[in-house]
């Protein structure tokens, strides 16, 4: 009996020491890089009839997604990073 427990505690030992010695490595995959698409100019005398609040919200709207683009550029590079 002594010796079943003696040898259960042994197997335990083994197989949890065994499996704690495996080690992960994650690596990125680098995210393709589109093309942005070049955003069609409007003239100035198409935006005569808009008020200055609508002008401003689509000021603010422009620069909203501008800013966006450039932040999910900066994401889509940074996994492009050469690993040593």
């Amino acid at each position: 009996m002594m010796r079943r427990s003696k040898l259960a505690i042994a197997i335990i030992l083994i197989t949890t020491g065994a499996s704690g010695c495996t080690h992960t490595v994650y690596q990125t995959v680098p995210l393709p890089i589109v093309e942005r698409p070049l955003l069609p100019a409007i003239p100035a005398h198409e935006l005569t009839c808009l008020s200055n609040d609508t002008y401003q919200v689509l000021y603010q709207r422009e620069n909203a997604i501008l800013d966006y683009a450039e932040e999910l550029d900066a994401i889509i590079r940074s996994t492009h990073v050469e690993y040593e």
